[in-house]
């Protein structure tokens, strides 16, 4: 059986996510995106989620699957493509996908991935007291 490929190039997300000057964001970010990224990695607006893809901060990604998004209201439902990345200390999990119907991509979870459990650089830190108090204790 052949691997699974992603519905989409993810330089082409990567681009978008740089943008072009003076002109509007293609990448909308849902509901939690920021929360979350506030949260697990500190990164606290849609500009600094952006930056961080753009300067390589999804170290190590890896395909996880694609899938409909089954809470889309879009007819018919747009496919999610996810990934696992590294982080410096953590593991991430981000997931995104292009809406047809207005034309840019959108991140639909960005977040710790705790499946993959604490890397060896997360327990020295957590060790030496070194940890943002948002990872404390998240093992």
């Amino acid at each position: 059986m052949p691997k699974p490929q992603p519905k989409y190039d993810i330089k082409d997300f990567i681009k978008a996510c740089k943008g072009d000057r003076g002109q509007p964001s293609k990448v909308a970010l849902e509901g939690r995106v920021r929360r979350t990224a506030d949260r697990d990695f500190s990164l606290k607006t849609k500009e600094a989620i952006l930056a961080f893809i753009v300067v390589g901060g999804l170290e190590d990604i890896e395909f996880v699957n694609s899938k409909p998004y089954e809470l889309s209201t879009e007819i018919p439902p747009p496919i999610c493509d996810a990934y696992n990345f590294r982080s410096g200390y953590a593991y991430g999990y981000i997931s995104f996908f292009y809406s047809e119907s207005n034309k840019k991509w959108v991140i639909k979870s960005f977040h710790r991935d705790d499946k993959c459990g604490p890397t060896a650089m997360e327990i020295a830190l957590r060790n030496a007291g070194l940890l943002p108090e948002s990872l404390e204790g998240s093992e």
